[in-house]
């Protein structure tokens, strides 16, 4: 696998997960620009809030494959190469590709690098790169969200369950193929704490906003 291939896949990813599902449903479907309303944020949560729980879902779903199906495509490529022949590169290049596909989320091109804040997106790229601890994120997600409506608490519960997951099953997560994974999944549960330090004070105020309630 050419340093070329990956650098071109990565750039992919990028511009993939850059595409503004939130955006374009809200405009598309409710004739809305969701920046103006709610939060203003372009994500699934705050789509859901504004036109009600199937939009969530629906934007829920669509940022999720946009991490996914990127991932999954370089990992099955490197999944063609024989263990004893994988090169570093090559060996993190769906490390790679799900980093470009979360921060094309974040920071989209298409809508001036402002976008959301990455947990549908990063748990497409997860569940690509460790299907058993993502299944199990996704689980933890589903409870809680059901239980509280707080997507919020339910993002940050998911993501440590993720990472648990991860750390308990992994022999050497720290060993020559394995870092990049590790390091990435504490990144993403910095990152989650650190995008959702507001939510975090509002649920302790009372004040944190529910999915699934139109306004």
């Amino acid at each position: 696998m050419s340093p070329a291939f990956v650098a071109t896949y990565v750039i992919a990813a990028y511009f993939v997960g850059s595409i503004p599902f939130g955006w374009l449903t809200a405009r598309t479907l409710g004739g809305i620009d969701i920046r103006q309303h709610g939060s203003g944020n372009i994500g699934a949560t705050n789509v859901g809030r504004v036109m009600g729980l199937k939009y969530f879902f629906l934007v829920f779903l669509l940022d999720m494959l946009k991490g996914f199906l990127p991932t999954l495509g370089i990992s099955s490529n490197v999944g063609k190469i024989p263990f004893e022949s994988l090169t570093p590169l090559a060996a993190h290049g769906p490390i790679l590709v799900a980093a470009a596909a979360i921060v094309g989320h974040n920071f989209p091109v298409y809508l001036k690098f402002k976008g959301g804040k990455g947990v549908a997106t990063s748990l497409g790229a997860v569940l690509a790169l460790d299907p058993p601890s993502a299944g199990f994120a996704l689980f933890v997600f589903v409870v809680i969200v059901g239980l509280t409506r707080w997507v919020s608490a339910a993002s940050l519960a998911a993501t440590t369950a993720f990472l648990m997951s991860h750390f308990a099953s992994t022999e050497e997560p720290f060993g020559r193929f394995e870092w990049g994974t590790s390091s990435l999944m504490i990144g993403l549960w910095a990152m989650m704490i650190w995008r959702h330090r507001a939510n975090l004070k509002r649920i302790v105020n009372g004040t944190e906003p529910k999915v699934g309630r139109k306004k």
